[in-house]
């Protein structure tokens, strides 16, 4: 009887709280991408003063329907497209870039266009296949990163 009810409760509760997008750190992803190279990557680059990324993260990324498509198709990453930190994705490092204001990783996969947010899909080998940019709602977001 106890563990009907446990199971009850975590069905209930996932219904409740939803699933989430299991975001990787950037070694994680990279480790992810060498066991699984034909599974495609998807970056979402945020800022931390950027109100439309906030509504990304708090609408769009919080829908059901949105975590489980982005968690079964992609490898996903979520990076501060603003550290100062040098880091390293893929093998290549990348470093802040003072008169951009953006790491240089945000600027390389979005080819210049630093405007937050910016979600790119790229392939296991690093090559971007498209960038969606701007905030948009679940079904649009859906539609847009579709495989």
């Amino acid at each position: 009887m106890k563990s009907s009810l446990a199971i009850a409760a975590l069905i209930l509760s996932s219904f409740l709280f939803g699933q989430e997008i299991k975001w990787l750190s950037l070694d994680e992803a990279t480790k992810e991408i060498k066991a699984h190279p034909e599974k495609p990557v998807l970056i979402n680059f945020y800022t931390t003063w950027c109100g439309f990324c906030k509504r990304l993260d708090k609408e769009t990324f919080a829908d059901n329907k949105v975590a489980d498509y982005v968690n079964k198709n992609y490898i996903a990453v979520k990076f501060d497209a603003e550290t100062k930190d040098m880091v390293k994705f893929m093998g290549i490092q990348y470093t802040y870039i003072a008169p951009a204001k953006a790491n240089y990783m945000a600027y390389a996969f979005t080819n210049g266009q630093l405007s937050y947010p910016a979600t790119v899909l790229m392939n296991g080998k690093g090559d971007v296949n498209k960038i969606v940019l701007g905030y948009r709602s679940s079904t649009d977001f859906i539609n847009d990163i579709k495989i």
